[in-house]
């Protein structure tokens, strides 16, 4: 499939902003060639072009030393250090690990609980 592309913008470092039938684009100045057709990396570009990524959010470990059901919407979790709160059944995530929930990092660092310094960055 040979797509022909009209070069609306070329960027100092030679990327491209590129239209064909319809789609505006961006492309690396290699991916198009000299009677402007995509090469096969600007056909994948092409067909990317209108799917926006999905969203990541960050996440924070907290290993727990008890969970308990408080209710069907909330758990009461209990960390290792003593710290203790309420979350959300709704915003929580199961964690691979024994004894480990993923919280989201805006919820975490507003409740009273441990909680990994690292963040763990999965699709929303």
């Amino acid at each position: 499939m040979q797509i022909i592309v009209e070069v609306l913008k070329t960027t100092v470092r030679n990327a491209k902003l590129v239209r064909a039938d319809g789609k505006e684009f961006w492309v690396q100045g290699r991916w198009v060639r000299a009677d402007k057709s995509l090469t096969p990396k600007g056909v994948e570009a092409f067909n990317n072009a209108g799917v926006p990524a999905p969203k990541r959010r960050p996440y924070y470990r907290v290993k727990y030393a008890r969970l308990v059901e408080i209710s069907p919407k909330a758990v009461k979790v209990e960390c290792y250090d003593g710290s203790e709160d309420i979350l959300p059944i709704s915003q929580i995530r199961e964690d691979g690990y024994h004894d480990a929930i993923l919280v989201p990092a805006w919820l975490a660092e507003k409740k009273n609980i441990q909680y990994a310094t690292k963040k763990i960055w999965l699709d929303a």
